[in-house]
Parts: structure tokens; sequence; C-alpha cells
């Protein structure tokens, strides 16, 4: 799943004013939360740097992957968030308090996805004409932030699962991760192994960059080596780079 994604979504709304610009910023976007004590409560910040006011809603849903490996979200009661809604004024900033409240069971980290969407609501002076416009649409944004609550002493364990042929250049590769913690791939190479001998490396491996696998799940992708990779039964290792967030 793309990192970019995970960032930063923009969607599209309607009733109000194509020519006024409304904008708000969230940070940070990844938060990381204790199941019990003080880091159990995390600060977000919004910021208007606008000169219109901005309603927003924050609101936290549940993150998991299907079998395809996409990823599903559900609306969770597991936070406290106040405020849940407010209305940012010009350039102005707010702090929003974020606490678990629910539970975890087991070892493995649980991951959250913290939305703040923007209002499909237009603010008028109360004297103000009703403003005529040809096209009514607005650009709503919206910020997809990550969040973990993390047991003590969680870790990911990612491996390559499995590695099948599918013609002489074409692979099948399995990677997961059967650990309690996530882990964002950042791949230098893939090296396959038919027994013991090297039959092929690919570098990079692009299909994998910034794949965030969650506890207990795996991702699989179709790779194309530069070489002809020989052998009845393959096996993959992964290099990685430190994880990203």
């Amino acid at each position: 799943m793309n990192m970019f994604k995970n960032i930063l979504a923009l969607i599209v709304g309607f009733a109000a004013i194509p020519s006024v610009a409304f904008a708000f910023r969230l940070t940070p976007m990844v938060v990381h939360f204790s199941p019990t004590g003080t880091k159990a409560t995390q600060v977000l910040t919004l910021e208007n740097p606008s000169t219109e006011k901005v309603p927003i809603q924050i609101e936290v849903f549940t993150r998991t992957t299907d079998s395809k490996g996409e990823e599903v979200r559900t609306k969770t009661d597991e936070f406290n968030v106040y405020p849940e809604q407010v209305v940012l004024l010009p350039n102005e900033k707010r702090n929003v308090r974020v606490t678990w409240s629910g539970e975890i069971s087991g070892s493995d980290e649980k991951a959250f996805r913290i939305i703040a969407s923007q209002l499909p609501v237009e603010f008028r002076d109360r004297n103000a004409k009703p403003k005529t416009n040809g096209v009514n649409l607005n650009f709503l944004l919206q910020y997809v932030a990550s969040a973990y609550v993390t047991p003590e002493g969680a870790v990911a364990k990612v491996k390559v699962k499995e590695v099948k042929a599918l013609d002489k250049k074409k692979i099948s590769v399995t990677v997961s991760n059967e650990g309690s913690a996530h882990f964002v791939l950042k791949p230098k190479s893939l090296k396959i192994y038919s027994g013991e001998i090297l039959v092929g490396t690919i570098s990079p491996v692009t299909d994998l960059e910034n794949t965030n696998l969650l506890p207990k799940t795996e991702k699989t992708v179709v790779l194309t080596s530069s070489k002809e990779i020989s052998g009845k039964t393959l096996r993959g290792e992964l290099e990685l780079a430190e994880s990203g967030d």
C-alpha cells in the first residue's frame, strides 16, 4: 500500500464556491500510543493558514487488510477525541487530544486511521448577498493519519514466505510479517535462490516499496527479473533498509 495514499487524500465535495480556497493542516501524520500511561494520550494540531473559516471533523477507524491486501476501515469508539468537531478561524491553530480507551488482548499491535475531514459548510456574513456562480464545486481536504497502539515488546518479523516461478523471468513473491508490530518495507534488493545457489537478484523492488505490513499480514506481488531464473524450488531473501513509519 503506497505510503503517499496513507498520508494524504483529496476528495471532491459540493455546495460551495470554487473561487474560495479552503485549506487546513494536520500534524503529526503518524501517531504512536501506549496501551496505558501518559503515552495513551497524544495531541494532534490543526492549523488553518487560509483567510476563511474551516469546519473540520475528526474520526478514528480500525485498520485491517483483506485477502487481497487492500485496506479495510471500520469506525471505532476505542478512542476519545476532544474536540471531535471544530471550526478553525482564519490563521488559527487548535490542539486535539486523542486518548486510547480500548483494550489490547495479546501482544499484537493494533493499527488505526485518524481522519480529519473538512465539512461541506459555506460561511457567509449575515448581510452578504447570495453568490451566483455557474459551477458550484468545492474541493474538500481530508487528511488520513496513521495511528498505532503498541504493547511493550512488540516487534516486526518480516520474511519472504513463498517464491513461485511464473515463466522464465517472472516470479510471484509473497512477503509476510509474522511479528507483533507493523513494518514499512524499504527493500534494497530481493535475492532468489534455488537451494543454496543464487539464481537471480531484483533491484530495486519497486512493487514492494513503502508496503506497510501490519502484524500477521502478507502481500503477494509479481516481479520481473532482468535475467532468466532457473530452479524447481525457489526461495527469496529481502535486503531491507530500516523501516519507515
